[in-house]
């Protein structure tokens, strides 16, 4: 199925067959195969571009700078590496239920060493240590009602109100509803200099700042766990106020596959129900005039480089990150390269698919954009051609050659150069791709011209 080349599934799809038969072979055996020499890893990285090459529909020619960003893979031996370090991140936020990790504070010592200082590393550049992560708690909660949550129970919690009704109706319904509770208004801030959570009644407040991988759900979160330590005050029903509304959305549908951090504050809710208080969560929409939310919103992001530091994390904001990182080397490998200068920059095949209305043409594009059609001048690099040069414009005949400056498809060049508001006649081939692959559109008028330059 991998090996149609006109028809079948889509490009799309056969990337999607070959991350989970051939390679998730290697992704669930990683804490494994991670250990093995550089030189048997990199025999895994011929298997995965074998496989990926054929999925794409490209020639064995094809690069693997262009052929990763086509995929919008990582490496293999990469991709190992990182599934390995977060399978080891996963067993430290799940203690004390770790298969590996018994002992706290034995974690590298539990170890191989080449793992244990793959480890350090990880936690070195992360500027954190095993002991911030945020594990679950030693009596996991997974029981959906473990408070009341109010999501979509009252009028004002519409968004898509005038904030001047939110506001008068968020009093109302407090007044009515919540007259003898105790309120506390709680807010997460994220910006390019810091993370922070804070929180305020009308007895006091707190502001910190928490580690900047942490994600805004995981500083909502956060903000609530903090307050219930802070701000509540003993023999009195609390109601907290959050405009996150899919932190609130997660404890409502708690499970024992919810982030650590939502299990984190469920335990202290449950702690708090155990001393007969009862605490209710209330969604506000954020940014809609009500001053409880307003005041919390400014205070979090008051934050400074002298606000207090709790270094809290999430393993789960870890994960992100790492594989952000990972696919972050791909990019800057392509970047890097020679290849970057040639074709300029360009989308993975899976945005492009998008576009593209099957496999012949998901196929078309992905040689075009390698610059892998079978022309002779390609064929000749080989050894495969004779004759690598034009009849009749005596240059090298590659793709180059054909689309850009070719005598025989002048007049077909004019129609496709005004069609794709092409001013100059004289352009690159990177600059001919920025125009092809700016639409929709111009790429489906690009597609139906090539059989035009005798190119299908």
């Amino acid at each position: 199925m991998l090996g149609y080349k006109r028809n079948g599934p889509r490009t799309k799809h056969l990337i999607t067959i070959t991350n989970n038969s051939i390679l998730s072979l290697f992704f669930y055996s990683s804490p494994i195969i991670n250990k093995f020499s550089d030189t048997h890893l990199k025999a895994c990285n011929v298997i995965q571009t074998t496989a990926l090459r054929i999925a794409l529909g490209v020639p064995i020619w094809t690069p693997n700078v262009i052929l990763l960003k086509l995929a919008g893979q990582e490496i293999l031996s990469g991709k190992i590496k990182r599934l390995a370090m977060q399978f080891f991140i996963k067993q430290i936020a799940t203690q004390p239920f770790s298969a590996i990790f018994h002992t706290p504070g034995r974690i590298y010592s539990q170890l191989v060493e080449k793992d244990a200082e793959s480890l350090r590393i990880t936690f070195r550049n992360l500027s954190c240590i095993p002991d911030h992560i945020i594990s679950l708690p030693i009596f996991p909660h997974s029981n959906p009602n473990i408070c009341e949550i109010f999501l979509k129970d009252f009028y004002f919690q519409n968004k898509e109100l005038p904030s001047s009704l939110i506001s008068s109706d968020f009093i109302e319904c407090i007044q009515r509803f919540f007259t003898n509770h105790f309120i506390i208004a709680t807010d997460g801030s994220k910006s390019h200099c810091h993370t922070s959570i804070a929180g305020f009644s009308c007895l006091q407040q707190f502001c910190y700042r928490i580690h900047p991988l942490n994600s805004v759900f995981t500083a909502e979160v956060l903000a609530i766990c903090q307050a219930l330590d802070e701000l509540v005050i003993p023999e009195t029903d609390i109601l907290i106020l959050s405009d996150s509304f899919s932190a609130l959305s997660s404890l409502k549908n708690l499970s024992f596959h919810s982030p650590k951090v939502i299990q984190r504050l469920a335990a202290k809710i449950r702690i708090r129900k155990n001393l007969h208080q009862k605490i209710a969560l209330l969604w506000v929409p954020g940014h809609s005039g009500v001053s409880w939310n307003e005041k919390a919103d400014f205070i979090a992001k008051r934050v400074s480089d002298f606000s207090p530091y709790i270094d809290w994390i999430a393993s789960e904001d870890i994960l992100s990150h790492l594989k952000k990182q990972s696919l972050q080397i791909t990019e800057e490998n392509y970047h890097k390269s020679k290849y970057k200068l040639l074709i300029g920059n360009i989308p993975d095949i899976l945005t492009l698919s998008k576009w593209t209305g099957n496999r012949v043409q998901d196929r078309l594009i992905a040689r075009i954009i390698s610059k892998t059609i079978t022309t002779p001048g390609l064929l000749s690099r080989f050894n495969l051609h004779p004759d690598p040069l034009c009849r009749v414009c005596n240059e090298i005949n590659d793709i180059s050659h054909i689309l850009l400056r070719c005598q025989k498809y002048a007049s077909v060049r004019v129609i496709l150069w005004r069609k794709l508001n092409i001013v100059s006649a004289n352009i690159t081939y990177d600059v001919l791709l920025s125009h092809v692959l700016v639409n929709k559109n111009h790429l489906l008028i690009f597609v139906q011209t090539l059989k035009y330059f005798d190119i299908v």
